[in-house]
């Protein structure tokens, strides 16, 4: 199986990649989804949280398939699946459809990204460069996801973000076919199968932290930047691309850190503080999101490397031990989003009373005639009405603007106004789920700290 060793290590890379950028991909497409299915922001949280939960439960059982039945087939199933359950997500058109489809693509891809890591070792000849390799092409996934995501929402549509991840797991299959194919003429003999050791429980334990903590850094920054602050997807996926850059960069700084400990404590203490800035933006200028974000990017190249190879380093088999990695990193993204959602909804429904009053009195204070005051704080309230478990917006209620000159002029000021206060708003709603984030970042120090021994 050491033949044409090049194209199947990039088919391998891309597989980990595709899998792992499917658990954020969505993200800035949620706002889309929800209005377009009709739901609420509880309800869109569960297109993110059912494949992050079938992700965590199905990946160790899924890697002791792999390595039973053969990790070439399992990985060519695995993003047969993949693709196939793409395909039934971008033709939902009910929220229940969609949320059903992404957990039978969590199977596959939990199927197809464990596998890999089985069949890493014998393409590039060595268990660490295996794991490096991996654990790259999964941070890369994961960090590209949603400016990929939020680009194809806004050029095409939602539905996009998964069609198009069929055509590429059927390109990375192909070459995976190979091996499948030797795997079915010679067999699989379960009883050469070594013993599984104990996994790494304070590497995964920290894993589970710091990735509750990242499910905010995304999802709450991508509703704030949509939803709250009204950028285009286009323009939050140029924003969130800060965020990638960043951790480019902290894979290189990690070079100079030779002790794991030392990096993955240093990126779970920038991912929080990032956070915490998050949690304290003075006002809704998106150049302020830039700081924060470049300490949670490179917090994040830091710490999720160090503990993802501390937790695979020295244990076999390593595709079990990959699927470890992989449950409680995905078990994390559920745990904060869990915990998150309750919190934002309950800001989001005081925002939207607050808004209300805001409203009345800027009405009440505009220079425009009685009855078309009368009239705007009528669809004003229909509009807000309507908003229940959403960010509020209040654009369309200003729509049809009033064609007398003077009118319209006081219109847009007070539309203005309206919209600069919502804005404030929106980024006060959002300051406690932030908050909430940091310390599940930090909380991450406890394991890393108790570790007796964390060496590569």
């Amino acid at each position: 199986m050491s033949e044409a060793p090049r194209p199947r290590l990039a088919a391998l890379a891309v597989a980990v990649g595709l899998v792992l950028a499917d658990s954020s991909i969505v993200v800035l497409a949620l706002p889309e989804i929800y209005r377009e299915l009709d739901t609420s922001v509880a309800g869109v949280t569960w297109v993110l949280v059912s494949f992050n939960l079938v992700m965590a439960l199905a990946a160790v059982p899924a890697a002791h398939l792999a390595r039973r039945v053969g990790p070439g087939r399992a990985a060519a199933v695995g993003l047969a699946v993949f693709a196939g359950a793409g395909i039934a997500c971008g033709a939902s058109a009910e929220l229940g459809t969609l949320i059903a489809a992404r957990c039978v693509q969590a199977l596959g891809g939990a199927l197809a990204v464990t596998a890999v890591l089985e069949l890493l070792p014998a393409t590039v000849g060595s268990e660490r460069r295996a794991t490096a390799i991996w654990a790259t092409a999964g941070a890369t996934g994961a960090a590209l996801g949603p400016a990929l995501g939020g680009l194809l929402t806004e050029l095409v549509s939602w539905q996009s973000i998964f069609l198009i991840q069929v055509p590429v797991a059927l390109a990375a299959a192909v070459p995976i076919l190979a091996v499948a194919r030797h795997e079915a003429a010679t067999g699989v003999l379960v009883a050469e199968l070594p013993r599984t050791g104990r996994p790494h429980l304070l590497a995964n334990l920290a894993l589970a932290m710091v990735s509750a903590a990242i499910a905010a850094a995304l999802f709450l920054l991508v509703l704030l930047l949509i939803e709250g602050w009204r950028l285009t997807p286009i323009g939050a996926a140029i924003v969130v691309s800060v965020m990638p850059v960043a951790a480019i960069a902290g894979s290189r700084l990690g070079r100079w850190v030779p002790s794991a400990r030392a990096r993955a404590a240093a990126g779970a203490i920038l991912v929080s503080g990032g956070l915490g800035a998050l949690a304290l933006l003075p006002k809704a200028e998106v150049a302020l999101t830039v700081p924060p974000q470049i300490m949670v990017g490179i917090g994040l190249a830091l710490v999720l490397s160090a503990l993802t190879e501390t937790a695979l380093h020295g244990r076999a088999p390593q595709a079990i031990h990959g699927g470890w990695t992989i449950s409680a990193r995905h078990a994390g993204v559920v745990l904060g989003l869990l915990a998150l959602t309750p919190i934002f909804t309950a800001d989001i429904a005081e925002q939207r009373q607050d808004a209300i009053d805001a409203g009345t009195a800027v009405i009440l204070d505009s220079p425009a005639p009685p009855l078309l005051k009368l009239e705007l704080a009528q669809r004003i309230e229909s509009q807000l009405e309507g908003e229940q478990g959403r960010v509020p917006t209040i654009g369309p209620a200003f729509d049809p603007l009033p064609e007398d000159p003077e009118d319209r002029a006081a219109v847009v000021a007070l539309r203005d106004e309206l919209q600069e206060q919502l804005n404030r708003g929106a980024t006060h709603a959002f300051s406690p789920s932030f908050g909430l984030a940091a310390l599940l970042g930090l909380l991450a120090l406890i394991p890393i700290g108790l570790a007796r021994r964390i060496e590569l």
